[in-house]
């Protein structure tokens, strides 16, 4: 059989990826891709480029106009809470350093100057991110034939010698915090929302999606399938979850079921007895999407009534429930590997290092049930 033909001007590499050469006016341009599909794509658009004036050649493109043609290309294929962190750390800390710059000319020592004016005023944690994103986009600058190779590769990452998640955001509430809070948070209208954070440990963006069709009475299970995030204009939706681990069913118990009865009890209320299947089990009070903003504003009102009453207590977001929830669950002897999948972690050892500070409380206890005979 006649050996297939990819098309003029294309040919694959010795590495696996598919090439593009042509010539314009005198001029030689090539496209790299990983596939044919998208190399004639790129091939196509470039090419579009040309024609209409707006191509710029490799050895003139800044970082800036660079930035631009990445954030189009992951349009699509990262959320959007993903790229408005991404817009963030580029437009306060990566553009304005090296975004003028020409891609080709930039150079090693350039970034770890960078790092190291971030570090005078960043966590360690937050220069790694910022420093793997501009890796990330020069990494790709190389995928599309601009760079030879990537400055940012050899820049170690800083030392975090930071407190651990488990110790600063993961916050639990304590015992005798947890009563009071649940006492005090009665007269608020996410009352039973900010209850079942408590009693699921779902994320908020998640309890906001819930809708009365995945309440599954039949098999006793509430469906996570879903989650409100941002769009990268900033604008909320709904979409799927955070990871694949995150579509999960969580089994209800008899704490649960009551507060989906008392809510279904509060929309009758307001909207009739008639409770639609495709109606958000939690909304606010106009019958609107459930913001965070607006459930850590009913926190804090109950916070300071918390404070009235004579518990100082340190501010926390709803954020702090799904933790108080995982930690009550290991103080009362539940499985580790049972609480990674009612969490929608993706590995045992993410939900360990996040709550192994509630281990030394409940040591003893399992050291003591364990009888061996001799």
């Amino acid at each position: 059989m006649p050996k297939k033909t990819l098309g003029a001007g294309f040919r694959r590499r010795k590495d696996g990826k598919y090439e593009s050469r042509f010539t314009i006016k005198g001029k030689r341009y090539r496209v790299y891709a990983d596939t044919l599909a998208e190399c004639k794509e790129k091939d196509a658009a470039l090419r579009e480029k040309i024609k209409k004036g707006l191509y710029i050649d490799n050895q003139n493109l800044t970082l800036d106009q660079y930035y631009q043609e990445w954030k189009a290309a992951r349009r699509g294929t990262v959320k959007g809470n993903t790229v408005l962190n991404s817009e963030s750390r580029y437009k306060n800390h990566i553009g304005p350093a090296l975004g003028k710059r020409k891609v080709v000319e930039i150079e090693k020592r350039e970034i770890v100057k960078l790092q190291k004016e971030l570090a005078k005023k960043q966590k360690a944690s937050s220069v790694n991110a910022i420093i793997a994103q501009l890796r990330s986009m020069l990494k790709s600058a190389v995928g599309d034939g601009i760079l030879t190779r990537n400055p940012a590769a050899g820049v170690k990452q800083l030392k975090d010698d930071g407190e651990k998640a488990s110790e600063t955001y993961h916050r639990a509430l304590t015992v005798e915090e947890q009563t009071l809070f649940v006492e005090l948070l009665r007269p608020e209208w996410y009352y039973e929302l900010i209850l079942f954070l408590l009693c699921t440990g779902v994320r908020i963006g998640e309890a906001a999606s819930v809708t009365w069709k995945d309440v599954d009475y039949i098999n006793n299970m509430i469906h996570i399938s879903s989650t409100q995030s941002r769009t990268e204009d900033g604008k909320y939706t709904v979409g799927t979850p955070k990871s694949r681990t995150s579509d999960r069913d969580i089994p209800m118990n008899d704490a649960i079921r009551e507060i989906l009865k008392s809510q279904k009890n509060k929309l009758r209320m307001v909207h009739g007895n008639v409770v639609n299947l495709n109606q958000n089990v939690f909304e606010s009070f106009t019958g609107k999407r459930v913001y965070d903003a607006t459930v850590n504003s009913a926190i804090k009102r109950t916070i300071e009534r918390m404070k009235k009453n004579g518990l100082e207590t340190e501010h926390f977001t709803a954020h702090a429930l799904r933790d108080t929830f995982a930690t009550r669950y290991i103080e009362q002897e539940g499985s580790a590997q049972v609480l990674k999948t009612i969490l929608g972690h993706s590995s045992l050892a993410m939900t360990m290092d996040l709550y192994s500070h509630v281990l030394p409380n409940t040591k003893q206890q399992e050291m003591d049930n364990i009888k061996i005979a001799f």
